[in-house]
């Protein structure tokens, strides 16, 4: 029995040992990393003005403004024929500006998602970019572009004299001099309008065509840089940097650097998400905005709102890359610059499903200590598993009663430990004695006995009981006298 115990306590101090070491291991290689979470905003936060919608109040306004102008008025709300409607309303060339530039003032921006489409969203002092995540509705466009410089005649020096063959024969469009001539090989930098065989917008002011346009709208570029100079060395032909043959190009070098192309612009209502941890967009769902939407929001476009613009985004790539890499930049220059030369027509509108990010320290652990602690707690369950059921299952559930008393009798045994506390749990007398003990002769610290009458009141089973406690100098298990 001694043998047992001893070989118990061991096993317990072991593992108590090869706990605290392992426990000293699991923190010694642990680590500290940030972790992004989300969680909802409360309902007690303000709305989040984040989206786009359409400003239906200017058109009532200039309906208002103009009504009565046109002999024949075009058939939707934003559209009238005259010229004023457009090019001379502050709020049209101010917010458009302020979007077309990227100032940071500015009302409203242009986005893109994955990758080829362009949206707007409010200006960067409106939207809390860093640490929200939300879905907002919005305006968005897509552009494809097509090459015509090398479908177009040439004349005898290589400069494109006639684009009929490409099937636009109002091109090249040349500038026209303080007195009204025509000033050959200088080409106007113009984006207008394709409707059914008719331009719109190719002499800057005016409407050339009183149709309306369907969704994808068509469109041509004609756009020409002045020879590169650097110092005063004018650089002729492909110039410094290029990276493509000259006849690869996107434009003519004669005579000067010129470039004709043809794009379709297509118009969509959308809704887009703000990721805060990927710090990305991602388009969830569009839908082709209707033909009236389309009018309208290529108006500013056509009028040239965004065309030196577009000539200054594409100076350098025009020069140096391929037709390919040029109209793929063409393309995402259109379709950004169509929504924020259209800034004045928008207004914000509502987010949804707005998160906030927060940045949490958490702890990183190695798996081979985890699992050794883990291994290690297993045994300490199987031991005091095993313990208690070797106890359970012990037969002789007497034990001798010590002290002063040590030549025992059978009458001196009584029920062990484990079968006193089973009674104190099982049987209500017992506590009732412990709790009333005043005036029955017997100790309140008395512990169980067989039977449940003999240990709540005086009885004549048996007068010795079992205590764990202070006794005179020591402290132990002793037997005391009932009575």
């Amino acid at each position: 029995m001694f043998r047992y115990a001893l070989s118990l306590a061991a096993t317990v101090w072991v593992l108590a040992r090869l706990v605290g070491v392992t426990d000293a291991w699991l923190h010694a290689t642990s680590s500290s990393i940030s972790s992004n979470v989300t969680i909802p905003e409360p309902q007690t936060a303000p709305t989040r003005m984040w989206g786009v919608s359409f400003n239906n109040s200017i058109c009532a306004d200039m309906r208002t403004k103009y009504d009565g102008t046109s002999d024949e008025p075009l058939p939707y709300d934003c559209l009238e024929e005259h010229e004023e409607f457009i090019d001379n309303e502050e709020w049209g060339h101010a917010m458009a500006f302020d979007a077309t530039t990227g100032s940071a003032n500015a009302t409203f921006q242009v986005g893109l998602a994955e990758g080829d489409t362009a949206f707007v969203l409010p200006g960067p002092k409106s939207v809390d970019m860093g640490t929200k995540t939300f879905i907002i509705p919005t305006f968005a466009t897509q552009a494809s572009c097509t090459s015509l410089n090398h479908l177009c005649a040439s004349d005898a020096t290589g400069a494109i004299s006639n684009c009929t063959s490409a099937g636009f024969p109002d091109f090249p469009y040349y500038r026209e001099d303080d007195e009204g001539y025509i000033q050959v090989g200088w080409v106007a930098n113009r984006v207008v309008g394709l409707i059914d065989g008719d331009i719109v917008g190719l002499k800057e002011g005016s409407f050339e065509s009183m149709k309306t346009p369907k969704n994808p709208a068509q469109l041509a570029v004609q756009l020409q840089w002045d020879e590169v100079e650097q110092g005063r060395v004018k650089r002729r032909g492909a110039g410094a940097g290029a990276t493509t043959a000259e006849g690869d190009l996107a434009i003519n070098q004669k005579p000067r650097p010129t470039l004709f192309a043809s794009c379709n612009l297509t118009f969509l209502d959308a809704f887009v998400q703000w990721d805060s941890m990927a710090q990305n967009w991602t388009l969830l769902n569009t839908t082709a905005s209707s033909d009236e939407r389309t009018s309208t929001l290529w108006l500013p476009l056509v009028w040239q709102y965004a065309t030196e613009q577009l000539a200054a985004n594409l100076m350098h790539t025009a020069r140096k890359d391929n037709r390919e890499v040029v109209m793929r930049a063409l393309g995402e220059n259109i379709a950004t610059l169509a929504l924020a030369s259209a800034a004045g027509f928008f207004k914000p509108g509502i987010a949804s499903d707005v998160t906030q990010t927060k940045t949490l320290v958490v702890s990183e652990y190695p798996v081979l200590p985890i699992a050794a602690l883990l291994v290690l707690l297993l045994a300490y369950a199987l031991l005091a598993s095993t313990v208690f059921l070797s106890a359970y299952l012990a037969s002789d559930e007497s034990i001798v009663v010590p002290g002063a008393d040590r030549g025992v009798s059978d009458e001196e045994i009584e029920a062990s430990t484990l079968t006193l506390a089973q009674k104190w749990l099982t049987d209500p007398l017992p506590l009732a004695g412990h709790a009333f003990t005043g005036g029955d002769g017997q100790d309140g610290t008395r512990s169980a006995a067989c039977s449940a009458t003999n240990t709540a009141y005086d009885g004549n089973e048996g007068h010795t009981r079992l205590m764990i406690g202070l006794v005179g100098d020591r402290f132990g298990v002793t037997t005391w006298g009932q009575r």
